[in-house]
């Protein structure tokens, strides 16, 4: 597999996926939503994706990574499409259940797509590549999604994301080829393809892992949602400025995830994902206490650095442990994780916004501390390699 052109079209959907983050919370407030129920609408994406995602990894393990990536897509691009239609909260709330099912996909078969094809030595390199250019599609969504919002309307960002997403589709279609996987048998037979099984994962604390992908998305739907909203309030309804943060957080989460996936080869998988609750924790903690732009971008561009080497030195964590035939059903039950988080996220998040602003952000620094206790409490080394 060319992972270069693999990682561009991923970075065109990406995209694609990014001007949502700015339209659905301003849209959703502009149609009636209150804060709790904007939170609800971000997260009712999450619901279909977590009972989505082990489908999407078997199907991917069973009949082909190109094949559900594909279809993936599709439903992706046909489900945002039906957003300019939308005129209520409830509306919007079905529409989001339709594209977390088929947006499932994307976040499952790439990275088993790329594990098939990538050394265990090497793992936090290849998932890094990956997610640098998977982030660097959303530099761009947030600020084209703002613009055009502001010059525009809203049902121009729905109807470029879809047909954004749809290229990409056509293009993964006709110029990616499945990666041949590796069995257990091959595995036995061949020592230089040896990975560790199934039971042998088993024995390490994946309770730990997965928890672990929850917070991280956590943090990521707090950022999406009630940052978005509360960034909108103290900036004057000004949709591009929004954008331009969200833009920043993008940046930074895209341009750690190259470095920091290296990072953890050298180091150990655990003492990267410690340094990266520290840094979400510091990130949420300035949000607190910011109310201008430039302080604004300065806690979400930290934010980024911390779930941006979650997300990267997580991944790379549990493809070393998967067999290849596996590995579409451990990245669904991964994205089951981190469908929780996203889940809880904005919707605790709006739950406790309507106490104070700062409620959200709190819970995320007690989220982040929980997670870096778990981890040095129970991993007992076993996150490294």
């Amino acid at each position: 597999m060319n992972l270069t052109f693999f990682c561009l079209l991923l970075f065109m959907y990406t995209s694609t996926v990014g001007m949502l983050f700015t339209a659905i919370p301003l849209y959703s407030e502009a149609i009636g939503a209150d804060e709790v129920l904007i939170g609800f609408i971000v997260s009712s994406y999450a619901l279909a994706y977590i009972l989505a995602s082990p489908l999407w990894g078997v199907a991917s393990d069973r009949l082909g990574r190109k094949r559900m990536l594909v279809l993936g897509m599709l439903g992706h691009s046909a489900s945002v499409f039906m957003f300019y239609f939308a005129n209520n909260p409830l509306q919007m709330i079905v529409i989001r259940l339709i594209e977390g099912f088929f947006g499932a996909s994307f976040w499952i078969v790439p990275t088993a797509f790329v594990a098939d094809a990538s050394p265990s030595e090497k793992m936090g390199e290849a998932m890094g590549k990956v997610g640098t250019f998977q982030s660097a599609g959303f530099i761009i969504g947030p600020v084209l999604g703002g613009i055009i919002i502001e010059q525009i309307n809203y049902s121009s960002v729905f109807f470029t994301s879809s047909t954004l997403a749809l290229l990409a589709a056509l293009l993964v279609l006709l110029g990616v080829h499945d990666e041949p996987k590796i069995s257990d048998k091959e595995v036995e037979d061949d020592p230089s393809k040896a990975m560790i099984g199934i039971k042998e994962m088993a024995k390490r604390n994946l309770i730990v892992t997965y928890t672990n992908y929850a917070f991280s998305a956590v943090f990521f739907g707090v950022v999406i949602s009630q940052f978005v909203v509360n960034a909108n309030n103290i900036l004057g309804t000004e949709s591009i400025l929004v954008g331009f943060l969200l833009t920043g957080y993008f940046i930074v989460e895209a341009l750690i995830q190259f470095p920091s996936g290296k990072l953890s080869d050298v180091i150990g998988r655990l003492r990267t994902i410690l340094l990266a609750f520290c840094a979400s924790a510091l990130g949420f903690s300035i949000l607190i206490f910011a109310f201008s732009f430039e302080y604004l971008l300065v806690s979400v561009v930290i934010i980024g650095v911390g779930v941006g080497t979650l997300y990267v030195t997580l991944t790379a964590s549990l493809m070393d442990t998967a067999p290849s035939l596996k590995r579409g059903l451990i990245s669904g039950l991964q994205n089951i994780a981190w469908g929780v988080g996203y889940f809880l996220g904005p919707f605790v998040g709006g739950i406790a916004s309507a106490y104070s602003f700062s409620a959200p952000y709190v819970f995320c620094i007690i989220t982040a501390t929980v997670g870096a206790t778990l981890t040095i409490t129970f991993s007992k080394g076993e996150l490294t390699q």
